[in-house]
C-alpha cells in the first residue's frame, strides 16, 4: 500500500515481561542523534498525556523502544539498546536497562536470524529445549545472558508454555534472564557507587536514611514508612499523591546528586532524566513474601515492578546494612529466592551472592536472575510523516 505523504518503518511490537515494546532493527532507523529521537517521539506519540496518534500506550511500562542491531562485541549475540519514550515531555532517555524488555530480545534475535552461535541454554524444566542468547546492553555496557525456550526441531522461540508471571494473565513459555555480570554498569563505579551501604539526606526538613546501589539500573532505596506510606498501597493512588511525589522527587534528587548524576536536586527531572529510580520498601504483607515493594519512575508509581528495579532490589537485600537488608527477616536474608510483593502480585528473583575465588575476581553474585515470559504480538510497518524523515538516503 502506497503513502504519498509517510515512511514505513518494519517493526514488531512485543510484550516482554510486564512490559510492551516497539523493536526495530537499527539499520531501519535514522543515525544515533536528534533525528532519530525526533522520529521515534513521532512514532510513539510523544508529548501528549494520551499519546493518541503513536504507538505509545500513555504509560511507562508501555511506551518503550527496542533497538536491536548484529553484536559489536565478540562475547555477545546480539546488541540491544534500550530507548524510553517519555509520555508527556518532549524527551527520550538512552540512560540505563529495562529488564522487562530485555527478555524478549532474545527471542526476537532468535527469529530474526540475527544469533549465529548454537549454544545449549540453562534447563528451566526438564521438558524444555532453550537456547542461551548473549545479550550486549549498550546502555550498560553489559552482558545478560538470556536462556529462551525454543522448539526443539525447529529451533525458533517458543510462546505457550505453563509459566505464569504477576501482571500478565494466562501463561507462556518461560525465560530465564541472568543478570550476574550487571553490577556497576549505569556509573561505572560497581555495586554501591557511594562507597557507603547507608547514606542520609534531607527531605522537607527530615534526615532520611537510604541506600544506593548499580545493578542492573541505579535504584535509591528508602522505608516506605519514611516517606509516610505502608509500601502496601495501589499504583494508581500512590501516583495520584502529588504530597508524596513532590516529597520522592526530592529524595530521587538528592540521592543522584550524591551519585554526581545531577548538580540540583530541584532540576532533577531535567538533568537526571528516568534515572535513578525509587524503590520503596517495607515488612511484607503476608508470609508468602519477603518484602513489598513500590518502585517510582518519572514521578508514577510503576503498576508492577520493573524487572531491573526486582534485579537490584534483590542484589541490595545480599547487602548487609543496607535498607532492604534490615527490612528482611533472618530466614529471608538466609534463602536462595527473594519474593517481592509488587502492587500486582509476587514476582521471585533468585539471588546468591558470590563467594571465595569468584568474589576475589570481582564477581558480586553467583546468580542473580529471575524468570519472565515474552510474546511478539504484532509484526508489520509503522509510519512517520515525511515532514519528520523523508526515509532512508
Amino acid at each position: 500500500m502506497a503513502h504519498i505523504d509517510q515512511v514505513g518503518i518494519p517493526c514488531a511490537y512485543i510484550r516482554g515481561g510486564t512490559s510492551k515494546a516497539v523493536f526495530f532493527h537499527e539499520k531501519d532507523l535514522p543515525a544515533p542523534g536528534p533525528l532519530r529521537d525526533t522520529v521515534l517521539k513521532r512514532l510513539m506519540g510523544t508529548p501528549d498525556s494520551h499519546q493518541i496518534d503513536g504507538m505509545g500506550g500513555a504509560t511507562t511500562h508501555t511506551s518503550k523502544v527496542a533497538l536491536i542491531s548484529p553484536p559489536s562485541r565478540e562475547d555477545a549475540d546480539v546488541d540491544f539498546t534500550f530507548v524510553h519514550i517519555f509520555i508527556e515531555r518532549d524527551a527520550v532517555s538512552y540512560t540505563g536497562n529495562c529488564g522487562n524488555i530485555s527478555s524478549a530480545v532474545g527471542p526476537f534475535a532468535i527469529d530474526e536470524g540475527i544469533v549465529k552461535v548454537h549454544r545449549k541454554g540453562r534447563i528451566i524444566n526438564d521438558s524444555l529445549t532453550t537456547r542461551e542468547v548473549r545479550i550486549h546492553n549498550t546502555n550498560t555496557k553489559s552482558i545478560l545472558i538470556s536462556h529462551v525456550t525454543v522448539d526443539p526441531v525447529t529451533g525458533f522461540s517458543l510462546t505457550s508454555g505453563a509459566s505464569s508471571i504477576s501482571g500478565v494473565p494466562g501463561t507462556s513459555a518461560p525465560v530465564l534472564m541472568d543478570y550476574s555480570n550487571n553490577t556497576g554498569g549505569v556509573l561505572g563505579r560497581g555495586l554501591l557507587p557511594t562507597g557507603e551501604v547507608l547514606n542520609h539526606v534531607t527531605v522537607e526538613g527530615k534526615s532520611i536514611e537510604i541506600s544506593i546501589l548499580d545493578v542492573g539500573n541505579v535504584t535509591v532505596f528508602v522505608r516506605a514508612a519514611d516517606l509516610g506510606l505502608t509500601g502496601t498501597e495501589p499504583a494508581g493512588q500512590i501516583t495520584a499523591n502529588r504530597e508524596f511525589i513532590a516529597r520522592c522527587k526530592e529524595l530521587r534528587g538528592k540521592g543522584a546528586r550524591l551519585v554526581g548524576m545531577c548538580t540540583d536536586w530541584r532540576l532533577v527531572d531535567e538533568q537526571a532524566t528516568g534515572l535513578p529510580v525509587v524503590t520503596l520498601v517495607a515488612p511484607p504483607a503476608h508470609e508468602q513474601v519477603d518484602v513489598n515493594a513500590r518502585l517510582v519512575y518519572v514521578n508514577r508509581c510503576h503498576d508492577t515492578m520493573a524487572g531491573t528495579g526486582a534485579i537490584c532490589l534483590a542484589g541490595a537485600s545480599r547487602v548487609e546494612g543496607t535498607v532492604v537488608w534490615n527490612t528482611l527477616s533472618d530466614s529471608s536474608r538466609a534463602s536462595d529466592v527473594l519474593r517481592i510483593n509488587h502492587p500486582a502480585g509476587p514476582m521471585p528473583i533468585k539471588v546468591t551472592r558470590a563467594q571465595g575465588e569468584k568474589r576475589e575476581q570481582g564477581a558480586e553474585y553467583e546468580v542473580l536472575a529471575f524468570e519472565r515470559t515474552s510474546r511478539r504480538l504484532m509484526t508489520g510497518i509503522v509510519f512517520v510523516p515525511k515532514e519528520v524523515w523523508t526515509g532512508p538516503a
